[in-house]
């Protein structure tokens, strides 16, 4: 089998746009996950409204500011 020169040329280019697009998507898919995993350990106080990251395991945290407890997860309610 020959390969031209044209042949090669477009054999690189289309390599290399398959290689960014694999690398964007593996690039986006990790950002996406860091962000969910600090969203997961954000806690917004329901007195003060100061946020801060709290990565322990309990239920109830409280806040460093004015020191209210605060419910840490999606069931948390503000006021």
């Amino acid at each position: 089998m020959d390969l031209t020169l044209t042949d090669f040329v477009f054999d690189v280019v289309l390599g290399s746009c398959v290689t960014v697009i694999l690398f964007a998507f593996v690039s986006r898919s990790h950002h996406a996950r860091v962000e969910k995993r600090s969203l997961a350990n954000r806690v917004i106080c329901r007195l003060c409204l100061h946020a801060f990251e709290d990565t322990s395991h309990v239920k109830t945290v409280d806040c460093p500011i004015c020191g209210a407890t605060n419910e840490k997860g999606r069931s948390r309610r503000l006021g």
